[in-house]
């Protein structure tokens, strides 16, 4: 079994979220993500309502205002989503953005035309938890994703239940995890290549099946 980083799930809390934005900012890759995304917005409809999960300091809120989009979010840390107010100002108005796990989504079925989630599934959280989260986020969206996973061009391998997913599996096998909840990937967009070797990170765009 290949080694894969430890779960990050608890470190988004008090001085982390404060600074998140501005330590963030400083990476390539955020802003790499940021026109990734943009992009791959304009490619759905507008108007749409969109669940981001996680929340965090709702870095896509911008964007998802300038497709006319309902925007809600679900986000375990209060300290994140102090700081999204305070680094939205305004744009934080009328968005519904709920604390809580995305192992238990507090949404009806259904609910959104669109779930996004990035810098999450892979890392984050535990591979058994990513695959309840993929089910979750599953039942509460009618008709896209835009979902953050990463594969290995050059092996892949099956992540243990208490590992993360990171970029060890192959693209073949994580769009097979996609359909086993109900995803149908139908565009990639590169946003990071590595650390580890082989390794690829990709906002996946999905219809539902």
């Amino acid at each position: 079994m290949l080694d894969t980083p430890k779960p990050k799930g608890d470190r988004y809390y008090g001085r982390t979220a404060e600074i998140y934005n501005r330590k963030r900012i400083k990476q390539k890759w955020w802003h790499i993500e940021h026109e990734e995304m943009r992009q791959l917005l304009e490619k759905l409809p507008r108007d749409l309502s969109v669940v981001d999960i996680p929340f965090g300091t709702g870095r896509f809120v911008p964007l998802y205002h300038d497709r006319g989009y309902s925007i809600s979010g679900l986000e375990i840390s209060g300290h994140m989503i102090e700081a999204a107010r305070n680094d939205l100002g305004s744009q934080f108005d009328g968005c519904d953005v709920k604390i809580g796990s995305s192992i238990d989504i507090p949404f009806a079925d259904q609910t959104f035309d669109l779930i996004v989630s990035t810098r999450f599934l892979s890392n984050i959280i535990t591979y058994a938890d990513a695959c309840t989260s993929l089910a979750e986020f599953s039942r509460v969206t009618r008709r896209y994703g835009i979902i953050q996973l990463g594969h290995n061009v050059q092996t892949t391998a099956k992540p243990g239940p208490d590992q993360t997913m990171d970029t060890i599996m192959s693209r073949e096998d994580v769009d097979k995890l996609l359909a086993e909840f109900g995803f149908r990937a139908i565009e990639r967009r590169l946003v990071l290549e590595g650390p580890a070797e082989g390794g690829e990170m990709h906002h996946i765009l999905c219809e539902k099946s």
